[in-house]
């Protein structure tokens, strides 16, 4: 089993903006008069007229940029256009990262994305604007750190409409994707469908020193460098209908199957332990997993309006297969003896299923808007193990999460904006060990939320407080024992409590300028610690996750988006992290966790005519502490791309490059019982990809989705 490399969540997030245009309703007798006027009597000269409504807006939800009319329609997909905007840290293939928050949910004109491949298919210039919500209210789940809500233009055009995505992708070593979307609208009716094949080869370098105290003396497992290399094969498709009625109403349903035939990975790692300097043993494990799954998810919504009612509707059901078999091979040499080797083989099989329902209100109330809803979760998770050398396994998690909220919306003397909202969660868990229940948890929590905003001259004010909580995966959870090697076992905690944020930000925007401070109270944060086995055993080391005690973290940021010279958009921001954190050493010692860690970007887009696109971006972040994790030194990184668009943007190839350089790498060390210290050798990421389109528009599906944060712990 290989051990988890040791990442770091950095920091925080948030920004905006929104355009209105009113216009005075004229009577058709004034409209024929005026015309009258003008043809008999005036010829007027051609008159340009020019807006500069701000890009970036902060209001009582967080903040709003809009694109529709601005430089940023041009940069490609949707994918692009995030990375452009202030705040957001990371966009990928697995997600969007915002600094401070973390992983953040995305919705696409109200509904809950789940394949974030699927920002590939929108393209820039059919988005109106782009909403990030830093403390999201009581509408959604409490365990949502951030939101991201993409609008889009209303599509045009019917018929048949198809996009082609083929992408070549070099990690140390070949990958090739390809993905076709085919749609068909007609008139009320969207029906839609997708197949994604890819073929993944990717390979990895760590290296890796764990230091613990056995008495006085100092126990150090080094591991020189291992070699990760993993293979993957996968299929994706789904279908997807939808029928607008009317404005006020509108079903749909979406089914998506995921298959991964084929998943190999192989770890070797060799390893020597000392005590004291004193040679004790050495190891060569190479460890070899073939992990298959597969995955059903289906959905289905009512969006309508009743009256001055809106409602909301979606249903959703998950069913995932996982199963993973581990052949572990180890020669161990000992002092004075002959070397042996041990041959071990382990299986796991993991099945969970999800049913989820939501239903949204919304109501006109005093002047303002109203909004209550509930939300069902109902979840079942087994996993049955066999490990030789460790411990087998065979459990269950059953667990349901009610959830009611109440949200109010107002605007008070035309300036000031209000979010206020409530939220109430049970959680309800059974735990079953070999059939028989072990532990059975019962939680209700209140979630408050508010959200103030108002203008200042040109200058938008926002102040926000909200709680969050992040709960243990079911893998997290479970006491299974892994084995690593001789000297290292991995497993869960059946005793982790949720992880409480209080979370408060003050944030201003000014044109294309935003800054935000925020401070989170964090209760029982989850991290991975390293501790002795047992008292028995004590050169072997555990790794499992545990809650840390109460501790404080302190951000500031400062972004910057302007256009300059007509071609050229750089995003130029500054994030400063700090905590007063306290944790314990291998040496029985307790040491200061807060020196501050200092992020730097500087991305920038030049677009020119006649389809071309490039820039250069650049990522630099300090050493420093956050939570248990020390960074050892700075990191400067530097990504490149090019893009040409042809035939009037039905074709695009694109060419990126990301840490040309290699230096994002970064020494980290956990501290607790036993320290880990991790450095990861990352290859060069290469990607050439050519996008054909044809009478693509955006997507109509408006399923909000249902359970989405279970969707991410049964896996």
């Amino acid at each position: 089993m290989k051990i988890n490399s040791l990442r770091m969540l950095a920091l925080v997030a948030s920004f905006i903006t929104t355009m209105t245009a009113s216009a005075e309703m004229v009577n058709d007798s004034l409209l024929a008069d005026t015309a009258q006027w003008y043809n008999k009597t005036h010829e007027l000269s051609e008159v340009t007229v020019k807006s500069s409504l701000p890009k970036i807006r902060t209001n009582a939800d967080g903040m709003k940029v809009i694109i529709a009319g601005s430089e940023l329609e041009k940069v490609g997909n949707s994918k692009d256009l995030l990375k452009r905007l202030p705040s957001i840290k990371k966009v990928d293939d697995d997600g969007v990262e915002l600094f401070g928050r973390g992983a953040a949910e995305i919705y696409v004109n109200g509904r809950k994305v789940y394949d974030n491949s699927e920002l590939d298919q929108i393209p820039s210039d059919q988005i109106v604007n782009v909403e990030i919500i830093t403390n999201p209210g009581a509408r959604y789940k409490a365990t949502t750190k951030a939101v991201v809500k993409i609008k889009t233009k209303r599509p045009q055009g019917e018929g048949w409409g198809f996009r082609d995505e083929l992408k070549g992708y070099y990690r140390a070593g070949m990958s090739v994707r390809n993905q076709l979307d085919v749609n068909y609208r007609h008139g009320g009716l969207d029906i839609g469908g997708w197949v994604i094949g890819e073929s993944s080869n990717t390979r990895q370098h760590q290296n890796e020193r764990v230091e613990s105290y056995i008495g006085n003396k100092l126990l150090v497992q080094d591991i020189t460098e291992t070699d990760f290399k993993a293979k993957s094969r996968d299929l994706d498709f789904g279908l997807k209908t939808n029928y607008i009625f009317n404005e006020n109403h509108s079903i749909g349903a979406r089914y998506e199957y995921y298959r991964l035939p084929y998943s190999k990975a192989d770890l070797l790692f060799p390893s020597k332990f000392t005590i004291d300097g004193e040679y004790l043993q050495e190891s060569l494990s190479d460890v070899i997993t073939r992990e298959p799954s597969y995955r059903h998810n289906f959905n289905t919504y009512y969006s309508g309006k009743i009256a001055n009612w809106q409602i909301d509707f979606n249903l959703d059901g998950v069913w995932f297969d996982h199963k993973q078999r581990g052949e572990t091979s180890e020669l161990i040499s000992l002092p004075g003896q002959a070397s042996r080797t041990d041959y071990i083989k382990t299986y796991t099989h993991n099945n969970s299923r999800l049913y989820a329902a939501k239903l949204v209100l919304e109501h006109p109330l005093f002047g303002g808007k109203v909004c209550l809803g509930t939300e069902y979760d109902d979840t079942r998770r087994t996993s049955v193990s066999e490990n030789p050398k460790a411990t087998d396994g065979d459990t269950k998690v059953d667990e349901r999460i009610w959830a009611g909220f109440l949200e109010y919306k107002r605007m008070f003397f035309g300036k000031l904006s209000l979010n206020a909202g409530l939220r109430y969660e049970n959680v309800q868990s059974e735990y079953y060990d070999f059939g028989k229940r072990e532990m059975e948890r019962d939680y209700d929590d209140w979630f408050p939320s508010i959200g103030l905003a108002m203008p200042i001259g040109k200058v938008q004010l926002g102040a926000h407080y909200g709680i969050d909580i992040a709960r243990p995966s079911f893998n997290n959870l479970s006491e299974v024992i892994y084995y690593v090697n001789s000297y290292s076992y991995q497993t869960g905690n059946s005793k982790l409590k949720p992880t409480y944020t209080h979370n408060i930000s003050l944030n201003a925007s000014w044109k294309w300028l935003w800054v935000e401070a925020a401070y989170n109270k964090i209760v029982d944060d989850i991290q991975t610690e390293s501790i002795r086995y047992s008292q028995d055993n004590e050169l072997i080391t555990l790794i499992h996750p545990n809650n840390l005690s109460t501790y404080h973290r302190y951000t500031f940021q400062a972004f910057a988006s302007p256009t300059l010279f007509n071609v050229w958009h750089p995003t130029i921001g500054g994030v400063i992290t700090g905590q007063d954190y306290e944790t314990l050493t291998p040496d029985g010692s307790m040491q200061k966790m807060n020196n501050p860690v200092v992020t730097g970007i500087w991305n920038n887009m030049i677009i020119l005519k006649k389809g071309w696109q490039f820039g250069v971006d650049f990522f630099f972040q300090s050493s420093g502490d956050y939570a248990t994790y020390h960074l050892h030194k700075a990191c400067l990184s530097i990504d490149a791309h090019v893009n040409k668009s042809l035939f009037n943007d039905k074709l695009n190839i694109g060419f990126k490059v990301q840490d040309i350089t290699r230096s994002r790498v970064q020494p980290v060390t956990v501290f607790s019982e036993r320290s880990v210290w991790v450095k990861n050798n990352n290859p060069v990421y290469c990607e050439l990809k050519a996008t054909y389109k044809f009478n693509v528009a955006a997507d109509k599906y408006k399923g909000k989705g249902a359970g989405d944060q279970v969707k991410n712990r049964i896996k």
